[in-house]
């Protein structure tokens, strides 16, 4: 575990997964979930290099089939960690021969974690040492501790949007049709039952930021520009809401597998980097 922090703030990061599992403020205010496994053990886990679920846990690249699990491979993989300074550490994951068996590319991928101010600035860094074209996700996945009536909680939106949510017929995959959610919206008020479905997967969002707010008031915002898609998603009944930017989408139903037909891909040339950074501001 690597522990940054300033004035205002103290992170933890775990090298498994270079998963963020605790942001508290100088008075010991904790506002990252605490992992109860009665719920669900994750805490901040790294989407890469896709986003979300595969048809059959499987997909197609140069004629070959390979398998992997949801949202990647990187959550399970041990990062080797370098604390820059008191407030910045980088995490690191290169390709190995386990990665290899489910990606058919080269990389270095880095997570690096910088506090300023009241503020974590998560950048995620991709470097293609192949000798081919890379195709990848990354997403963020930051679950915040929502303890309480859960109906006391909101997330507002820096525009007023006319929010419309991707269809998902099965569980964790698409159809590619767009259903109307809720017109002329600020803010969304948090109820379990919203999430009955998995998780809200918003099409076409103006917004890239957003505020997570308690009893009115603000608790977290996250910025995120740069990213395709936002979701926000909990277990039913769980004290806790996570605020996820991701560039990149679950599977549709009727999908052929190919991964340089995902939505969303990265196509990153060889020797070339990419690199794309959300931010939260804690109050």
């Amino acid at each position: 575990m690597i522990q940054i922090q300033n004035e205002k703030l103290t992170a933890q990061i775990n090298e498994f997964g270079a998963e963020l599992t605790s942001v508290k403020s100088a008075d010991g205010r904790e506002y990252i979930w605490n992992g109860d496994p009665k719920y669900w053990e994750g805490h901040s886990p790294i989407l890469f290099p896709i986003c979300g679920r595969l048809v059959n846990k499987q997909y197609t690249y140069g004629s070959k089939v390979y398998k992997m699990g949801t949202h990647g491979f990187a959550r399970d993989k041990m990062f080797s960690a370098e604390k820059v300074s008191d407030s910045e550490a980088v995490f690191t994951l290169c390709d190995d021969e386990e990665t290899l068996a489910q990606y058919p590319f080269r990389f270095v991928f880095r997570a690096r974690f910088k506090l300023d101010g009241d503020s974590l600035f998560v950048t995620y860094e991709t470097e293609n040492k192949d000798e081919k074209e890379m195709y990848f996700n990354v997403g963020a996945h930051e679950a915040f501790a929502a303890g309480g009536n859960f109906e006391d909680w909101s997330v507002e939106f820096e525009k007023t949007e006319d929010l419309k949510l991707k269809d998902q017929p099965v569980l964790g995959y698409l159809n590619g049709k767009v259903i109307p959610f809720r017109a002329n919206t600020k803010e969304l008020p948090l109820k379990h039952s919203l999430f009955e479905a998995d998780a809200l997967i918003f099409d076409s969002l103006q917004s890239r930021s957003v505020t997570l707010k308690h009893c009115g008031k603000p608790v977290a915002k996250m910025n995120f520009e740069g990213f395709d898609y936002f979701l926000l998603w909990t277990k039913v009944g769980a004290p806790y809401i996570c605020l996820e930017p991701w560039n990149g989408l679950p599977d549709d139903v009727a999908c052929d597998g190919e991964l340089t037909h995902r939505p969303g891909m990265v196509v990153l040339k060889s020797g070339k980097s990419f690199s794309l950074t959300h931010s939260i501001r804690f109050f």
